[in-house]
């Protein structure tokens, strides 16, 4: 049996008979091609034409993982699937890209532009590649992470429209995604006691992807959906436990985001942080009990969609008390006098208070979700000397036994070299919890999996596996998902003999042709490209 077959005449596949536009301003059209191994007919269409969906029929059975070469970007689907992948390619040449593996048995593929209301693409596919495969069985060692927020910025017509950032974390070694809660603030499309209701007003907008993250949220209030119910719903569908994270300091926006502060925020200026010289901070202060109260209401209502458990994403928000008035009267009582500030401020005796004070929040934190048979998890930063420095004793909780499983980079500005040091991360291991070192795919956040190159990051995944961690995590997993090849190699990193295969130059593979002939263009030493 042929391990691999390739589909380089493309319209002889479409069920029923294909009827070429008169343009591909119009519609569908088809185009000979000639590359450097092989010839066949291909498919087109203009960026605002009417072309809709294709349906193919390859004929094929069992399992194969299915490569398109095409560009600049593709939805794709099998027959009885609710969403669709999405899979970017360059415009610049021609080969092919990985889009998902699952049994065809059956069924027949579905292919399609983007159309949306947000964004209209053109597309040019030269041909299908389907390679025979085998189902595997995940590793469960790496933990994606999405913010929630960005999806909606990038624009969102319906349902079918977040299964792709959820459905390509399917057979793979990851088995857990952390979704961040409209950004991981405090917030929520239905009435809450306490967070703010989305869509912001308008009026509170400033660049223009946010106009498209409120149009996006009412495409969906409209048809009746809640985010994060369908979140719930899609990741129970393909077997994907869900934590949704919550940015501790989620609550103060700056100019020209103002318009984002938290109603609580904006309400409550006498429980914002206080600095050592008495002067207000815009944060808000988990030192005092009505905060840690609404806090705690919020998790409650987010436990209602049934997740798995609850993020605490410390990596964003840090500091989270500084010298208020509960700070001042707890080191009061627990050395008899009051500090000397400033010079106090950052002393061993007030961190401590400090270090204490989030650990008491984070037991009824601990205690909430476990009353209702979930975990708790967590990111912190890289750089530990900062968090404790900061009021983050991370050791001093895993010690008491609250976290079920802790993320450890992505942290604003964090030292992408500190990544590579892996000895302090360890000791959060033998204190009791699992840990899945990592971080972010961008260099804004530190870099942990370095930005297009992937030898680098299996490099980085070896040492996590090496020394003995329970995994990995990768932030903002989408950066990572549309990138066709290398997704498809990062969705098996959980696995040494990839990893290894990498380091060794033996993947990716990526074949490049070379055009030879498309259309009525020859392309010679006499081709007209350079004519216009």
């Amino acid at each position: 049996m042929r391990k691999e077959k390739i589909f380089s005449y493309l319209p002889s596949l479409i069920c029923g008979k294909f009827k070429p536009a008169s343009g591909p301003g119009s519609g569908w059209i088809s185009f000979d091609y000639q590359l450097d191994d092989f010839s066949g007919e291909g498919l087109a269409t203009g960026a605002y034409s009417p072309a809709g969906e294709l349906v193919l029929d390859l004929g094929l059975r069992g399992w194969y993982r299915l490569y398109i070469a095409f560009n600049p970007v593709i939805r794709v689907w099998l027959d009885g699937e609710n969403g669709y992948y999405e899979v970017k390619g360059s415009p610049h040449e021609v080969r092919d890209y990985f889009c998902f593996e699952a049994d065809f048995t059956g069924k027949k593929l579905h292919i399609c532009p983007v159309r949306s209301a947000f964004s209209k693409k053109e597309i040019i596919i030269f041909y299908i590649r389907a390679v025979k495969s085998q189902p595997e069985h995940s590793a469960r060692n790496l933990i994606a992470t999405n913010d929630g927020h960005c999806i909606f910025r990038e624009g969102i017509d319906s349902d079918k429209d977040l299964y792709k950032y959820l459905v390509p974390l399917q057979n793979s070694d990851f088995f857990r995604i952390v979704w961040g809660v409209y950004g991981g603030g405090f917030l929520n499309v239905k009435e809450s006691r306490v967070a703010d209701r989305l869509p912001w007003s308008d009026d509170a907008c400033f660049y223009d992807k946010a106009w498209v993250f409120n149009r996006s949220i009412e495409n969906l209030i409209k048809k009746g959906i809640d985010p994060l119910l369908l979140v719930r719903e899609i990741t129970g569908e393909i077997g994907l436990q869900l934590h949704y994270y919550f940015r501790v300091g989620a609550f103060y926006w700056p100019f020209p985001l103002y318009g984002y502060t938290s109603g609580f925020y904006k309400k409550n200026p006498q429980w914002h942080c206080v600095d050592e010289f008495g002067n207000t901070v815009r944060r808000i202060s988990y030192a005092f009990p009505q905060v840690q109260e609404a806090i705690l209401t919020y998790f409650d209502e987010l436990l209602d969609y049934n997740p798995d458990g609850i993020c605490l994403a410390f990596n964003r928000g840090l500091p989270l008390m500084i010298c208020e008035q509960p700070v001042i009267e707890a080191f009061e009582n627990t050395y008899g006098r009051k500090p000397e500030l400033p010079a106090e401020c950052d002393s061993p005796e007030m961190l401590s208070i400090r270090h204490n004070l989030l650990a008491d929040f984070v037991k009824k934190v601990y205690e909430l979700v476990s009353s209702r048979g979930k975990v708790l998890s967590c990111i912190v930063p890289r750089d530990f000397e900062r968090n404790l420095l900061f009021g983050l004793d991370i050791e001093l909780l895993i010690r008491k036994g609250y976290f079920e499983s802790v993320l450890v980079g992505a942290g604003h500005k964090d030292n992408p070299a500190l990544n590579l040091e892996l000895e302090p991360v360890k000791r959060l291991q033998q204190a009791g919890t699992k840990v899945y070192p990592g971080g972010s795919c961008v260099n804004a956040h530190g870099g942990a999996w370095k930005p297009n190159d992937v030898k680098a990051r299996a490099i980085f995944m070896g040492k996590i596996l090496d020394w003995g961690f329970d995994g990995a995590y990768f932030w903002d997993i989408d950066q990572v998902v549309e990138t066709g090849t290398e997704w498809e190699i990062i969705r098996y990193f959980g696995r040494r003999e990839i990893v290894n295969r990498i380091i060794e130059g033996k993947l990716p593979y990526i074949k490049y042709h070379y055009t030879k002939k498309i259309f009525d263009l020859t392309v010679d030493r006499y081709n007209p490209w350079n004519a216009y």
